[in-house]
C-alpha cells in the first residue's frame, strides 16, 4: 500500500471512475415481519444463490511519513476502497467468477489521495481480480485469471504487500486427512505491470510466466501453526518461513509469530519480523514488534529496507466500525531517502457486516 509517486498519481484510461431495498428490518433470525407472523427474507435468499460478496470496506486514513534525512515525504489523507464478490454458476458456489474492485495505482498501492496534504487527489478505481474459481471435488480448488497474492502465515513485512496482483493459474489441496498439510497451494503466473493495476492490462501476458510459487501450510495443534513457501520471481528465488504460537495463558500475549525469508540472489540475502499481539477486553488490540528488511521487496510499503520497530493499536467499536494507529521507527544507519519515521491514523468501516447483520449476505 505504497505512497503514490507523482507518475503514479496520473489517472490512466482504464481507471474507473464512479441498496439494497426491504420493507422492514429483518429480526434476528433473518425473517421480516407481517403483523404477528414472520416470513424468510427471499428476495436475500435468491440474491446470495448467484452473488456473494467476499469483502466490501471502506477506509480513510492521515499518515506522516519522514525519512532517514528528516524532510517530509508524505503529509496527508488518504481512502481506500475494496470490494470482492463472486458470481456463483451453481447453488452449492462450486463454480464461480470472482471479481474484486479496489482503489491504488500499483502493484503495493491500495489508497488513493484525497488532496487534502501532499499529493494530488485521485478518484479512480480498479478491477484488479478476475478470476475463474473452481472447487470440483472437496479438498481441491483451482483459481485461473487475475489473482490475488497468498502469502501462507507471513505478513506483508517479510511477504508480498496484500495489494500485490498476479495474472495466472493456482491451484490448492486441502487434504489434511490424507496428507501432512492443512494446504497445498502451487502457482504459475506472471508478476509485472507495476503501475498497471487493471486486470485488463495485465491479461496479455497471462502466457509469460515469470513467477512460480509452492506453499505448505499445518495446523499442528491449537497453540502453533506455520507455513513455508519457496518463491521463483524474475529469476530470484525467495525462501520463506514463518510460525504462530498461541501463548494465552501467559497473559502477557495471545500470540507471538516470527517470519523470515532467505534470498539466494546474493550472499546474506536474510529479513524476518517478530511480533506479539494481545487483547485487551473485547475492543482492543495491541501488537509490536521488531523487523529487519535487508533490501527492496514487494512487501508492504510500511517495511522498508533497515531495522524498524513498529506498533499497532486497534480500537473496534462495532463489528462494522473500527479505528486504529500504526507507527514505526527505523533504527541505526539509513540511507537518506529511506522513511525512518511512519505514523498513521485508520478510521475502518465494513459494510459486510452491516450486510451480514441486515441477512442480507
Amino acid at each position: 500500500m505504497a505512497g503514490m509517486s507523482a507518475a503514479q498519481s496520473r489517472q490512466p484510461a482504464d481507471a474507473v471512475h464512479f441498496s439494497p431495498r426491504f420493507v422492514a428490518p429483518p429480526n434476528a433470525r433473518g425473517y421480516f415481519t407481517r403483523g404477528a407472523k414472520a416470513y424468510p427474507s427471499d428476495r436475500a435468499a435468491k440474491i446470495k444463490r448467484w452473488f456473494e460478496f467476499d469483502e466490501l470496506s471502506v477506509h480513510t486514513r492521515y499518515r506522516f511519513v519522514e525519512n532517514a534525512r528528516g524532510d517530509t515525504v508524505s503529509n496527508q489523507q488518504q481512502y481506500r476502497f475494496a470490494g470482492r464478490g463472486r458470481f456463483k454458476f451453481d447453488s452449492k458456489g462450486r463454480y464461480s467468477v470472482v471479481a474484486g474492485l479496489f482503489t491504488g495505482n500499483s502493484i503495493t498501492g491500495g489508497w488513493n489521495n484525497t488532496g487534502v496534504g501532499t499529493g494530488d487527489v485521485q478518484t479512480n478505481l480498479y478491477l484488479k481480480q478476475l478470476y475463474f474459481d473452481a472447487n470440483p471435488v472437496k479438498g481441491l480448488e483451482i483459481q485461473v485469471g487475475g489473482i490475488a497474492i497468498n502469502n501462507g502465515e507471513n505478513t506483508e513485512a517479510t511477504g508480498y504487500d496484500n495489494d500485490v496482483y498476479l495474472t495466472g493459474e493456482r491451484v490448492v489441496f486441502r487434504l489434511p486427512k490424507k496428507v501432512y498439510f492443512d494446504e497445498i497451494s502451487l502457482a504459475s503466473a506472471h508478476i509485472g505491470e507495476f503501475n498497471h493495476p487493471s486486470v485488463f492490462r495485465r491479461f496479455d501476458n497471462f502466457a509469460k510466466s515469470n513467477y512460480h510459487q509452492f506453499l505448505v501450510r499445518k495446523q499442528v495443534n491449537k497453540r502453533v501453526g506455520f507455513s513455508a513457501d519457496y518463491t521463483f520471481e524474475s529469476g530470484s528465488d525467495t525462501f520463506r518461513q514463518a510460525v504462530k504460537i498461541k501463548t494465552s495463558e501467559t497473559h502477557f500475549v495471545d500470540h507471538v509469530v516470527f517470519e523470515n525469508y532467505q534470498r539466494f540472489d546474493g550472499p546474506g540475502k536474510y529479513g524476518f519480523n517478530v511480533f506479539g499481539e494481545r487483547k485487551v477486553g473485547k475492543k482492543l488490540t495491541l501488537d509490536a514488534g521488531f523487523a529487519r528488511i535487508d533490501g527492496r521487496l514487494l512487501n508492504g510499503d510500511r517495511f522498508p529496507q533497515g531495522n524498524l520497530f513498529h506498533a499497532t493499536a486497534t480500537y473496534k467499536f462495532s463489528p462494522e466500525f473500527s479505528l486504529s494507529t500504526f507507527i514505526i521507527h527505523g533504527a541505526g544507519p539509513m540511507a537518506p531517502t529511506l522513511p525512518r519515521t511512519r505514523f498513521e491514523l485508520i478510521f475502518s468501516y465494513n459494510l459486510l457486516e452491516t450486510l451480514r447483520r441486515h441477512k442480507l449476505q
